[in-house]
């Protein structure tokens, strides 16, 4: 299984695994951008997953703000890398 969700950058755990087609968990996205084999969002473009991405973050209360500002700056470098966008 990939760390990282290869499509929003969102840390990737057995809880929170997308699914393919025939119901197996993805290995490679979370449930949020991939459900039974397809994206749940399929027209969404790079900019808008960052911005997407980028206002999670700001919502997030249970990260320090240091932590949440050092993922706000490295996270568009880090969604560059990840499979959905290459």
């Amino acid at each position: 299984m990939e760390k990282f969700c290869q499509s929003c950058g969102m840390p990737l755990s057995p809880a929170n695994q997308g699914r393919e087609q025939d119901g197996t968990k993805s290995t490679q996205y979370c449930q949020l951008c991939y459900i039974d084999g397809q994206w749940t969002e399929p027209t969404i473009t790079f900019e808008q997953m960052l911005a997407k991405g980028i206002a999670g973050l700001r919502a997030d209360q249970t990260t320090g703000q240091l932590k949440k500002w050092f993922l706000i700056k490295s996270y568009p470098m880090m969604l560059k890398k990840m499979r959905r966008w290459q």
